[in-house]
C-alpha cells in the first residue's frame, strides 16, 4: 500500500525513539508499524485491543512483523513479567502519560505524582531498554505535564520542578494544592519548542487540501429552576471540584432526584435543536458526557422514527456497529464523549456536542472521527452550550487549551 508523502518522509528518516504527534486521521498507526523492527509490543486502549485495529492495519499494509497487542490495563498489571521487546509502540499515548503538578510521598521521599500506568511504562523502558519507542497521539499538549512525561519516556532529562514552575501557577485555595496552567506567550512558545524536540508534529491540513470546516455554537437558555439551583450549589456542595460536576449535571438536566433542575423542560430545549440537526444531516453523531442523556436522546429520537445507535463503555461489538454505520444512508450515532478515539465514520458529515468532557484531547479526537486522510471533506461541528452557566465558562477554558495545541503546530511550520 502506498504511503502519503508525510508518512514516507518520517519512515525514510527512520527515527529510533520519537513521538508521532500528528493530527487525528493522518496515519500514525501505519508510520509506527513501518518503523517497527523485530519483536514489537503495542500498548493501546482496551477497546482498540478488542477491535483488532492494529492487526487489521498490519494486514492492510502487508508488513511481516512479530506483533503483540495488549491493553494498557494489562500492561499496567503485567509490565514486570511480559518480557522484552525490540520495539514498543504506545497508542493514544496521552492516556499513558499521567503526571500532575502535585507531589506524593514514597518511602518518605517527595516525588512527582504520576499514574500507575506512567510508572509502569517508565519502569519498563528503564529495565528492558527497547531499541525503538514510538508514542502515538494527536493530543500531546493535553497538559504541559503530558509533554514532560513524553520527554522522560523518550530519554529527556527535563527537571520536573523547573517544568512545573515554567508552566503552572498555584491557586490560592485553602487546604489543598491546585495548579492552573499559565497561558502566557512565553509558555506557549516554549511548550511548542519542547514538543518539536521530541517528535514529529503536523495537522491534517498541513499535509492535505482540507476545505474550510463549519463550526456552529447553539446556546440553550437555562430554566428558572436551574438558575436557582446553580446559585445554591455552593451551599449544597462546598467542595469546588464536586460543585463543578454537579453544576454541569444541572445545566444538562441530568441530576437525578433534584427537583430544581426541571430536566424535562431543559432536555426538551436541547432535543428540539437535535431534531432540527437530525433532519438536516441524514448521518449525524451526537456527543454526550452523561449516560442519562444518551438514554433520553436515544428513546426520544427513536420515537420520532430515526435509526439510532449508541456507543458507550458497554458496547461490545464495535466492528459490527461501524460496519453498519458505514453502510447506512441515514443513521444517528449517540456516542459517550469520553470514547472519542480508536474508531471512524468516514461518511458522516456532522456532529453535535450536546455535553462535553472539556478535555482538549476528547474534543480533538472527536472531530477526527469523521475527518480522515483517505476521506477529506467539509464537515459541520455544532456545540450546544448552556448559556450563562459553567458550561459557557468551561468552553472559554477549552479555547485556551486549544490555543496551546495550535501554537505547537504553528511553531512547527515556521
Amino acid at each position: 500500500m502506498t504511503n502519503f508523502s508525510h508518512q514516507q518522509h518520517i519512515i525514510d528518516r527512520d527515527p529510533k525513539k520519537t513521538g508521532l504527534f500528528l493530527g487525528t486521521g493522518s496515519g500514525k498507526t501505519r508510520i509506527a508499524l513501518a518503523l517497527a523492527k523485530g519483536k514489537t509490543l503495542v500498548i493501546c486502549p482496551k477497546t482498540q485491543k478488542e477491535d483488532g485495529n492494529w492487526e487489521r492495519e498490519l494486514e492492510k499494509i502487508g508488513i511481516e512483523l512479530d506483533l503483540t497487542v495488549i491493553s494498557k490495563e494489562t500492561f499496567r498489571r503485567d509490565h514486570k513479567k511480559i518480557g522484552g521487546f525490540q520495539t514498543v509502540i504506545i497508542d493514544e499515548a496521552e492516556t499513558c502519560l499521567g503526571v500532575t503538578p502535585n507531589t506524593r510521598q514514597v518511602n518518605r521521599v517527595t516525588i512527582p505524582k504520576a499514574s500507575q500506568l506512567f510508572d509502569a511504562v517508565k519502569w519498563y523502558v528503564d529495565n528492558y531498554t527497547p531499541d525503538r519507542i514510538y508514542l502515538c497521539t494527536a493530543t500531546i499538549t493535553r497538559t504541559p505535564m503530558t509533554v514532560w512525561a513524553a520527554g522522560i519516556i523518550l530519554g529527556k532529562d527535563w527537571d520536573w520542578y523547573k517544568w512545573r514552575e515554567m508552566y503552572y501557577q498555584l491557586l490560592p485555595m485553602p487546604g489543598r494544592s491546585v495548579y492552573a496552567v499559565k497561558s502566557g506567550e512565553e509558555q506557549k512558545n516554549k511548550l511548542a519548542e519542547a514538543v518539536n524536540s521530541i517528535g514529529y508534529v503536523g495537522r491534517l491540513e498541513d499535509y492535505f487540501d482540507v476545505p474550510d470546516q463549519t463550526f456552529k455554537t447553539d446556546y440553550v437558555e437555562l430554566t428558572k429552576q436551574q438558575q436557582d439551583a446553580i446559585r445554591d450549589i455552593k451551599l449544597d456542595y462546598p467542595d469546588p471540584i464536586v460543585a463543578i460536576g454537579k453544576r454541569l449535571q444541572i445545566e444538562n438536566g441530568v441530576l437525578k432526584g433534584d427537583e430544581y433542575t426541571d430536566s424535562a423542560e431543559f432536555s426538551n430545549q436541547k432535543l428540539e435543536r437535535i431534531y432540527h440537526y437530525a433532519e438536516e444531516y441524514p448521518r449525524l453523531i451526537i456527543w454526550c458526557k452523561f449516560t442519562e442523556q444518551i438514554k433520553l436522546y436515544e428513546k426520544q429520537l427513536k420515537k420520532k422514527g430515526y435509526t439510532v445507535h449508541t456507543l458507550t463503555g458497554q458496547t461490545k461489538d464495535r466492528e459490527s456497529l461501524f460496519t453498519t454505520l458505514e453502510n447506512s444512508d441515514k443513521a444517528i450515532l449517540i456516542a459517550q464523549a469520553q470514547i472519542s478515539a480508536g474508531w471512524e465514520w468516514k461518511d458522516c458529515p456532522a456532529m453535535v456536542f450536546a455535553s462535553r468532557t472539556y478535555s482538549i484531547a476528547d474534543y480533538e479526537q472527536a472531530m477526527g472521527r469523521i475527518q480522515r486522510s483517505d476521506r477529506i471533506k467539509k464537515n459541520t461541528y455544532i456545540k450546544l452550550i448552556a448559556k450563562g452557566g459553567i458550561d459557557e465558562a468551561l468552553e472559554a477554558n477549552l479555547e485556551n487549551k486549544k490555543d496551546f495545541s495550535e501554537r505547537v503546530y504553528y511553531e512547527n511550520q515556521r
